[in-house]
């Protein structure tokens, strides 16, 4: 029969802790892991403000974000394709605070002509490099906070309305480069304030909400006639 020394000793040797070197090794392991997934594959933010309304909401939405449709193992003549495209929504490092990232649409690539402040009522437009026009097609009946108050003027009204800062003005977009906005332009700090943002400031495409009402981000670009 055991000694009761024995019978504690044995209780013990059951519950001790797991080896620090092995255990260390295997957390470092799994954090980098995560982080192979959460740089190459997907991972979830969390996307706040009004910039994005009505695609997101102001109160925060969980997001999945994938650098892979921007990735490509080929030359570099092969990685055009695999740029950011008009109406894609992404996630990029802020120009103005680098340690920030923003949510913003994608709306020119380069070479194409962008009008610094589009909006006229509820246009929003520019022009490709091809001289072909585009908008976004935001829906109508959808209350923006902090909405454009020129959308229940009339054309009379708005003629006489001094210009904002910047519309009729034109930049083309440089090399290597992408025009980021908010679809509620009323209420977005955007490449209308920065300016083009450099394609490696990219970090990748939002690709559906997770959380809430699940669903996947569109491409609501569409062309107009004039």
């Amino acid at each position: 029969m055991a000694s009761p020394y024995f019978r504690l000793r044995n209780v013990f040797s059951r519950y001790r802790p797991p080896p620090l070197l092995p255990t260390t090794i295997r957390t470092i392991q799994i954090l980098a892991t995560l982080h192979l997934v959460s740089t190459t594959l997907v991972e979830l933010r969390i996307c706040t403000g009004f910039s994005m309304l009505p695609t997101l909401s102001q109160h925060g939405d969980c997001v999945l974000v994938s650098p892979l449709p921007y990735w490509s193992p080929f030359s570099e003549k092969h990685t055009r394709s695999n740029r950011p495209k008009r109406g894609d929504v992404v996630v990029a490092t802020s120009p103005m605070d680098p340690s920030q990232t923003v949510c913003k649409r994608v709306v020119g690539i380069e070479g194409d002509l962008i009008e610094i402040e589009p909006r006229r009522g509820n246009q929003r437009k520019w022009i490709d490099n091809a001289g072909v026009g585009f908008m976004v097609d935001v829906p109508q009946d959808i209350e923006l906070e902090g909405h454009d108050e020129n959308s229940h003027i009339s054309h009379e009204e708005l003629m006489r309305k001094p210009k904002r800062n910047g519309e009729g003005q034109w930049v083309k977009v440089p090399k290597g480069h992408v025009w980021l906005v908010g679809d509620n332009l009323s209420n977005s700090t955007d490449s209308r304030k920065y300016g083009p943002v450099p394609i490696a400031m990219v970090k990748g495409k939002v690709l559906a909400r997770i959380y809430p009402n699940p669903a996947w981000i569109e491409n609501n670009l569409r062309q107009i006639d004039e």
